[in-house]
């Protein structure tokens, strides 16, 4: 009977809250951030940013390390995936390990930014939009990934790694062509962290969570339907 069979389902879902919370708190931490300052774009003149990374050299230090330890929580919330899907979780590595370079990258910047010498900053400025791209390339293979391998269970999550792939690729595309990104400079991170979001929750919920085989009780009252 239908309902035998609603009741062995909720026995096999297994919430992975760690999972949820590693990935929340990505997302929280990002944002954080990301939102306290903006930094110098990569056609700002070497001057203007290395007197603008002298001025704030602590602050981004210490953002810059805290989106490392994003970068982590983002790899470890991959790592757990693993139970779900394998290729999910490999993609998802790959991609935490892309969102390492753009901080490394303006790491490097704070640190040798020097407004009597500029040119070493401004020669690692240019590599700012390379390492954007560099995880512009991973989300896209982390959304693809999940579009992919998860879609047909999660349709609607499938349609949200969709748009996040389509716009981020759209985004990288941009960017290469040396076009104005327009709303889509905007609408490709959003789109990725609304994602994550929602796995967070799936994976509280236990949608995203390890399934463990039934009960010996669980298949006796599905069998009995």
């Amino acid at each position: 009977m239908a309902l035998s069979r609603h009741v062995g389902n909720k026995v096999v879902r297994k919430p992975d809250r760690a999972a949820g919370a590693l990935a929340a708190g990505f997302v929280v931490l990002l944002l954080a951030t990301e939102l306290v300052l903006t930094l110098p774009d990569a056609a700002d003149s070497p001057a203007s940013v290395a007197n603008f990374y002298a001025a704030h050299r602590a602050l981004i230090i210490i953002l810059q390390l805290l989106g490392l330890v994003a970068a982590g929580l983002l790899g470890a919330y991959a790592w757990r995936l693993r139970s779900v899907d394998r290729v999910v979780a490999a993609a998802g590595m790959i991609m935490a390990v892309c969102g390492l370079i753009p901080s490394l990258i303006t790491l490097a910047i704070a640190v040798v930014a020097d407004p009597d010498s500029p040119a070493a900053a401004g020669r690692w400025n240019m590599l700012e939009p390379r390492g954007d791209d560099t995880l512009f390339v991973g989300i896209v293979l982390f959304a693809g990934a999940v579009a992919v391998r998860l879609g047909r269970r999660l349709p609607a999550l499938g349609l949200l790694a969709v748009l996040v792939a389509v716009s981020c690729s759209a985004r990288l595309a941009l960017e290469i062509a040396g076009e104005n990104r327009g709303p889509l400079e905007a609408i490709g991170p959003l789109s990725f962290l609304v994602l994550i979001a929602v796995m967070a929750l799936l994976s509280f919920l236990g949608i995203l969570g390890a399934e463990s085989p039934p009960s010996a009780t669980a298949r006796a009252i599905g069998q009995s339907g």
